[in-house]
């Protein structure tokens, strides 16, 4: 499988909403994101400013997209990872671990000192990211509240 990783742009904001309504429909997440949703999600990182927003592109077709913000910590400015998703199908050629180097070298270049991102302990997501040379932070944890 051929791809290359470019700059997100508007006339991929489908093919980029419809990655993450499949990375995100099977497990371990099982989410039921609706395509009006995920357009949302994809399109209020393409309005932040300084964003980092990558995707794999096949043949004109959206395969993984990574989605970042920045972020100003005591430390200095990082990229906080909202999303890093590949198509099922896709998953395992190699399209994950380049949009990771991908956006680590584009934080870099814009003078961040990091990235962060939130996901599983354990499993083979966070063996993945661990391949990828990050670390588990032993000090943090993940707070939620919600009406439901």
């Amino acid at each position: 499988m051929s791809f290359r990783i470019d700059r997100l742009a508007l006339e991929h904001l489908n093919g980029a909403a419809a990655v993450l309504i499949g990375a995100y429909s099977g497990p371990p997440w099982n989410e039921n994101w609706s395509l009006e949703a995920a357009v949302e999600n994809v399109n209020n990182t393409l309005e932040t400013p300084r964003s980092i927003a990558l995707a794999a592109i096949d043949g004109g077709k959206v395969l993984g997209i990574a989605l970042g913000t920045r972020q100003r910590r005591h430390a200095g400015p990082v990229i906080y990872l909202d999303e890093l998703s590949v198509l099922p199908e896709a998953q395992g050629k190699g399209i994950g671990t380049a949009l990771l180097s991908a956006v680590f070298e584009a934080a870099m270049a814009e003078g961040c000192n990091s990235v962060w991102l939130v996901s599983q302990r354990e499993g083979a997501l966070s063996k993945f990211y661990q391949r990828c040379g990050f670390t588990i932070g032993s000090n943090l944890g993940l707070y939620s509240k919600s009406s439901a």
